[in-house]
């Protein structure tokens, strides 16, 4: 851990960007990108009323029968390398319980993903059809949702409207406000990579509203409110004077350990790699000037200074390969629920050793809801020196 005088250096830092750290340490003029961290997915989540699984398991287990029907072989490949196990039984994918956002932190997480769904009027999801329709059989005492927080327009924070719906945080602003607290808390903290899934298509009985550019709008002011330039490093802090945001990276220019403790990342997963329906964002910003999040890419793309490759086992050279090259990339050590119920920890070791600077889990801890010793526990002080970008 730091010394509290190192840690009161931190807190200071926080005043301008990117201001140089405690260069004491060698350890604190390694980059951003040849640190590694461990997070978790979908780290707001609660539980799912277990009455709700009852009622939707039918439906989603013949949709997902559809959707195997309709898959070329190929498709059906990807899907698997993707998402193994839940192919079978769709439902399995969510048997998982996060801890509190504050505990996730104060244990050494050091990145949290959100799902961000809009709702520009409010209200849209403050009445799931499945309570309503269970209420109407008489079903009591159902999980609780926050209702008044949900009835207030902005961007809603849930993984699957009417079905997996109850959140921690269940707006942008009450998730950004519990991180800018915990960092209050914690003066010069390493690093905290925060990401960021817009949920593009909508699911459930509702008619959802499009991810359009007054949401992706929305995101930035919502950042720059609660935790203001000062506490998160953006693409134009990377960039620098560098032609495009991807040749800075290519070139290392990431801040270091140092430069970056008290501060946020802010990293946009794009579903499907659908890059058409993140015009709004980076039309006129082809390198993310001005923008407050970066943006998950492929190799050549202006803006690439993120990918991500999910699944370790397969994709292992290929995230070598990315990491080396200087971008961040993001893995998960367990998929759907499905390795943690064989108690196998391959994924696990293969993205740890692959080099990914992110390592999401669903399990901090051990025994886990499952009753086995599968777990990833986050590094005590929050991140550990990258064997695959730096010399540890």
């Amino acid at each position: 851990m730091l010394s509290r005088t190192i840690a009161a250096a931190g807190a200071l830092a926080l005043a301008a960007p990117l201001l140089s750290g405690a260069a004491d340490d060698p350890a604190e003029r390694l980059r951003i990108n040849q640190i590694q961290v461990v997070g978790t997915h979908n780290s707001y989540a609660l539980p799912i009323d277990a009455r709700v699984l009852a009622l939707a398991a039918p439906q989603l287990r013949r949709m997902a029968e559809t959707m195997t029907s309709r898959m070329t072989p190929e498709q059906r490949a990807a899907m698997l390398d993707e998402h193994p196990g839940t192919l079978t039984d769709p439902i399995q994918g969510f048997g998982y319980i996060q801890q509190p956002i504050e505990a996730q932190l104060q244990s050494g997480v050091r990145s949290i993903e959100l799902d961000l769904q809009p709702d520009p009027k409010g209200g849209l999801y403050a009445d799931p059809a499945p309570y309503r329709a269970l209420a109407a059989k008489g079903a009591r005492d159902l999980l609780p949702i926050y209702e008044r927080e949900l009835r207030q327009p902005g961007l809603k924070v849930f993984h699957v409207a009417d079905f997996d719906f109850r959140s921690q945080c269940p707006t942008f602003r009450s998730c950004l406000t519990l991180l800018r607290q915990w960092s209050d808390a914690n003066p010069g903290h390493s690093p905290v990579f925060v990401l960021l899934e817009p949920k593009l298509m909508g699911s459930g009985a509702i008619a959802t509203a499009p991810f359009d550019a007054a949401a992706f709008a929305e995101v930035d002011a919502t950042i720059t409110e609660l935790l203001g330039h000062e506490r998160v490093v953006t693409p134009d802090d990377v960039r620098g004077d560098a032609p495009t945001l991807e040749a800075a990276v290519l070139a290392r220019h990431w801040p270091t350990l140092a430069q970056a403790r008290g501060k946020f990342l802010f990293l946009f997963l794009v579903p499907g790699m659908n890059f058409p329906a993140f015009a709004p964002y980076l039309d006129g910003h082809r390198s993310l000037e001005g923008r407050m999040a970066f943006v998950q890419g492929k190799p050549g793309m202006p803006h690439t200074a993120f990918q991500m490759f999910d699944n370790a086992l397969t994709r292992r050279a290929e995230i070598r390969e990315a990491v080396k090259r200087g971008y961040l990339v993001r893995t998960r050590a367990d998929i759907d629920t499905a390795d943690a119920r064989a108690n196998d920890g391959r994924r696990r070791d293969a993205a740890l050793a692959s080099g990914a600077q992110i390592v999401s889990t669903d399990y901090l801890s051990a025994p886990n809801v499952h009753g086995n010793g599968y777990h990833l526990p986050p590094f005590q002080t929050g991140w550990r020196c990258n064997g695959e970008t730096a010399k540890c």
